[in-house]
């Protein structure tokens, strides 16, 4: 391999009502200590002023901006898709930031695991104010043929990612199907692919109350709705009955009543046995007495 290495990268930043926290995440990418670099931003139809906002950064730093009617995430990223000249790819949230040496240290990974698809890496929490909360688990964290793990949950922190942008239109770009961006294309990828994880903190995810990640009941019925594609998988029995053992639990601790009993019912035979069951099962029924 040449020992010169200098892939344009293109990172992408999908905007949406997001003016209290868009400009600390696009100054982040804009100030990369990494310079091969092609930043897109599209707004996504903001109602809240953040357009005028972009704007004013765009005459500051240059990059490319598209301001439009509302489409939606998924929509978004693939229009970003086909207008992107990067070899390599990344993207995340208008309410998040990134490590300024982010796209340096991700480079510096392909060049040498160049038969890896997809780097991710560490990312620390934030409230909404910016305070750090915590770190992400690392616990499950893996490289290399990852697909029967990733059944069991994903693992990979959407905003630290850095993908090769011809793998992505290789599997079709981004799922219109579903409304999370990040899972099916994981696991399409990781079947074919080796995926790298390094051990860097790449970005600062902001937990908010407007995070889609934060609707526990609607994440559960897509990740159903996205796992249905790998019924035929051996390994998918197996994670789909730790799944609904995992969600009862997680549901237990809430009101939809009727959405914790069906995930009861569907993980009994699996998981009477286990303590955390029978500690949710006993917490679903004193909900229920006290009603």
């Amino acid at each position: 391999m040449s020992k010169e290495f200098n892939p344009l990268v293109t990172f992408f930043i999908p905007s949406y009502n997001h003016i209290k926290y868009v400009e600390k995440s696009i100054v982040s990418v804009c100030e990369q200590t990494y310079k091969n670099l092609e930043i897109i931003i599209i707004d996504d139809g903001s109602t809240d002023g953040s357009h005028h906002l972009i704007l004013k950064l765009q005459k500051k730093y240059g990059f490319k901006y598209i301001h439009r009617l509302n489409k939606g995430l998924i929509k978004t990223l693939n229009e970003a898709l086909e207008i992107a000249n990067g070899e390599y790819i990344c993207w995340g949230g208008s309410d998040d930031y990134f490590a300024l040496d982010k796209v340096q240290k991700q480079v510096d990974f392909f060049k040498t695991h160049q038969e890896y698809a997809v780097c991710y890496g560490k990312m620390i929490y934030i409230d909404s104010n910016g305070n750090i909360k915590k770190e992400a688990k690392t616990k499950y964290n893996a490289s290399g043929f990852v697909f029967d793990k990733l059944l069991y949950r994903n693992f990979i922190t959407l905003p630290t990612v850095m993908v090769k942008t011809s793998v992505i239109k290789e599997f079709g770009g981004f799922d219109e199907r579903f409304f999370l961006e990040d899972y099916p294309l994981w696991l399409k990828i990781s079947k074919k692919y080796k995926i790298g994880f390094l051990d860097e903190v790449l970005t600062y995810y902001r937990l908010h109350d407007s995070n889609v990640s934060g609707d526990l009941f609607k994440m559960i019925k897509e990740i159903e709705h996205i796992l249905a594609d790998y019924k035929n998988e051996p390994e998918y029995k197996k994670a789909i009955k730790m799944l609904h053992y995992r969600w009862f639990c997680d549901l237990s601790k809430h009101n939809n009543k009727e959405m914790t009993k069906e995930y009861m019912k569907k993980s009994f035979l699996y998981s009477f046995y286990k303590p955390r069951y029978i500690n949710s099962l006993l917490r679903y029924y004193l909900k229920g007495k006290n009603a």
